[in-house]
């Protein structure tokens, strides 16, 4: 794969000349004239929401909300501020019936599964494990000869190395089944081990991405040329009414860097927005982005609709539903780590972070407490 500098080759860097008090003062304008005379956020049925399901603040997603964060959709806009890409579509049927057939395998191998409870050092009974000879006699996949072609062939475009994506989600739960152990892909059979190994995609497939809400955007394999990122580096951004409400670092993790840089990342993700976010079509959404550290360059990695479905990071989404000023942006605090129990080696694939774990979500709830604390 390449490395940083290459990564950001063809980057659109023109930010426009803000100072970090101009661009904090525009926004927190902006958002003020936008919430005026705003009246108390309801439910669907007009009551005031006083309780804790944070879903309530939240209109219905539309058909066209969802679209809007599909690959193609964003892409051709954002094209010069994000990584190279392929997109292939439409999908061979085959391909997709490979994809959502039961097991991990690749296309001429048997498919391997599971059918008890893993143990933490393994299966104490090796019959769980099966070959399934019988079981997938309704998942015969076809010739994909074409597909694997064609993801050859854009590999190779790419520089040789890429990392793969559905429509709205990369398979970032499913590094445990690269051999890198991240989503680094060289060629067709990388690709494959990582989609049919992650739920992530096989929710794509199925239009289950958001909370099951129907979608028109078809399937789409997109391969993206692969870089060497730093997690520490990928920032949420929440928009709401077309304003920057809030940045929030992703990577639960304390950097001491970023508390010396956070000025400028702020300045940075806020010229950006004013120079290109606004491109979007939706006039409420999330999106990440990658800082480079090298080089003066914001990149898009994805976008989002604007829902609980959306893991909210730093932030509560109660605060970004109903804030009428940006909040600015929120870095990890040092001496807290509610996520010291998982392993370092899945941080490259936190991006985009879509944690539900409740020890997770306790946790952050702790820390967003505290920074309003130490704010006062």
């Amino acid at each position: 794969m390449t490395n940083n500098s290459s990564e950001l080759q063809g980057a659109d860097s023109s930010l426009g000349m803000y100072t970090e008090e101009e661009a904090r003062t525009a926004i927190s304008a902006l958002a003020l004239a936008n919430n005026q005379g705003a009246e108390p956020v309801t439910d669907n049925q007009g009551e005031a929401v006083d309780d804790e399901d944070d879903s309530l603040l939240f209109a219905p997603l539309t058909q066209s909300e969802v679209d809007n964060c599909a690959f193609s959709s964003w892409y051709p806009n954002f094209s010069r501020v994000t990584f190279k890409s392929e997109i292939i579509r439409p999908l061979d049927p085959e391909f997709i019936k490979y994809l959502l057939s039961d097991g991990v395998f690749v296309p001429g191998q048997k498919p391997m599964e599971y059918h008890g409870e893993l143990e933490e050092f393994g299966s104490s009974n090796g019959s769980d494990w099966s070959d399934s000879d019988d079981d997938n006699d309704g998942n015969v996949i076809e010739d994909i000869s074409s597909t694997t072609a064609e993801i050859s062939r854009r590999i190779e475009l790419l520089g040789g190395s890429a990392f793969p994506r559905t429509t709205w989600s990369a398979p970032t739960d499913a590094d445990w089944a690269s051999n890198t152990g991240t989503l680094q892909c060289k060629t067709p059979q990388d690709v494959y081990w990582l989609l049919k190994a992650s739920n992530k995609i096989a929710k794509d497939l199925t239009h289950e991405r958001y909370s099951g809400q129907p979608a028109t955007a078809e399937p789409e394999l997109v391969l993206r040329e692969w870089a060497n990122l730093h997690p520490s580096m990928v920032f949420r951004c929440f928009v709401r009414n077309n304003v920057l409400v809030g940045i929030s670092q992703v990577d639960v993790q304390f950097h001491k860097f970023l508390n010396e840089m956070s000025s400028d990342i702020e300045l940075k993700l806020t010229k950006f927005f004013a120079a290109h976010a606004t491109k979007f079509l939706s006039s409420s959404f999330c999106y990440d982005v990658y800082v480079a550290r090298t080089v003066d360059r914001v990149l898009v990695m994805d976008f989002e609709p604007w829902s609980h479905d959306v893991d909210s990071c730093l932030f509560e989404w109660r605060e970004l539903c109903t804030t009428t000023e940006f909040l600015g942006l929120r870095l990890f605090p040092e001496g807290v780590n509610p996520l010291g129990h998982f392993s370092a080696k899945y941080s490259s694939s936190r991006f985009p972070i879509e944690m539900t774990a409740d020890a997770y979500h306790a946790s952050v709830a702790t820390i967003i407490e505290r920074m309003k604390a130490e704010q006062n």
